[in-house]
């Protein structure tokens, strides 16, 4: 009797293999395969979370308009994708932003070309125009185009990082509360509210450079701490600087047209599918053209803002441009031998640039 239970239990036992594919030949499922992530199996039940940091608030223009990219993401990928989204620093703070998302500590996050000082060919969104840059879309177009001509992605690769998108801001002028600059000589012995390559340049033209937060623009040129400040002119007016400068000199386009980015991490990047990376980077282009759109309209309304207040807006002239190029020239060689010796391409990258720029001016 026992040895007929135990040959009944055995024929069970068999049975419930079977049935549970236990006895059938196809493979398991191999879940460490290269490319094989949640990131590719999501369904609209369980759809992949991003994370979104920014360093400001949703409640102005800015964010407001990005917090639309939730919204267009999960349109695009029928629900397969959403993003969650921090903003006033609350997953980390601004001078971090660059290096928490390479270890991953937000998957997305919205980074100004000025934190991206380790990345040298990031330099392509700092170079100065010694004939003056061109209006927003044109630069914006062109540093599109150069993030696809350049070695600017395989530099940022370096950190585990990939750009999803780029915009350009307005183009930066400077305004003084007392001396009309119309020469470099009049920048001799001023403090100049600047950062970055600005600061470098104004160095060179017999200027003291001063780095001053936003909070202090307006009290930096109201008390005499500086005697000028570069900046767009939105955030000339933002920031009030309109009530206490007297005159703003305009290089042209501006002297120089900083970049907003928006940089994803490479391991999440390099996890998604390809159709699941165009949705991502459709979506954050689709932001950085909505802002860019009013941004122009901003700058175009601020600059009327400064006349009407009583600021005396002097546009230089070509040869006074040209007092200026070597100072120019000198920062952006600087660059170029600098990020050349770390092994990039620098003066391909400048010359595309540059060459770009003047194709454009010459077809406008």
């Amino acid at each position: 009797m026992k040895k007929l239970v135990a040959l009944i239990l055995t024929a069970a036992m068999v049975f419930c293999l079977c049935a549970c594919g236990g006895g059938s030949d196809a493979p398991a499922a191999d879940t460490t395969e290269s490319g094989d992530s949640a990131a590719q199996t999501a369904t609209a039940d369980e759809p992949i979370v991003l994370t979104f940091a920014a360093h400001f608030s949703n409640t102005i223009t800015l964010g407001e308009v990005i917090s639309q990219a939730k919204e267009i993401l999960e349109e695009k990928s029928g629900g397969t994708m959403t993003l969650d989204m921090y903003f006033n620093e609350a997953l980390m703070k601004q001078s971090d932003t660059f290096v928490g998302v390479g270890q991953g500590i937000a998957d997305i996050a919205y980074i100004p070309s000025q934190n991206l000082g380790d990345v040298q060919m990031a330099g392509i969104f700092k170079i100065l125009y010694p004939d003056g840059a061109l209006d927003t879309y044109t630069m914006t177009d062109i540093y599109r185009s150069a993030m696809e001509e350049t070695q600017l992605q395989d530099n940022l690769a370096e950190y585990n990082l990939h750009c999803l998108a780029v915009r350009a801001l307005g183009g930066k002028q400077l305004c003084t509360s007392k001396v009309k600059v119309t020469s470099p000589e009049d920048l001799k012995g001023m403090n100049v509210g600047a950062n970055g390559n600005d600061s470098y340049f104004f160095s060179e033209c017999g200027a003291g450079a001063v780095a001053l937060s936003n909070a202090d623009y307006y009290t930096g040129l109201s008390n005499g701490l500086v005697g000028g400040i570069t900046n767009h002119y939105v955030s000339i007016v933002t920031y009030n600087l309109n009530e206490v400068a007297k005159y703003i000199t305009e290089f042209g386009g501006g002297l120089e047209v900083a970049a907003e980015t928006y940089m994803m991490n490479l391991n999440t990047w390099n996890s998604l599918t390809e159709e699941q990376q165009q949705w991502v980077t459709e979506t954050f282009l689709e932001v950085s053209d909505m802002m860019e759109e009013s941004d122009a309209a901003d700058l175009v309304a601020d600059r009327q803002v400064c006349i009407d207040t009583g600021v005396e807006v002097y546009t230089l002239n070509e040869d006074e441009m040209a007092a200026f190029a070597p100072y120019m020239e000198k920062v952006n060689n600087d660059w170029i031998a600098t990020a050349t010796e770390a092994g990039w391409d620098a003066q391909g990258a400048y010359d595309y640039i540059i060459s770009a720029v003047d194709a454009a001016s010459e077809a406008a």
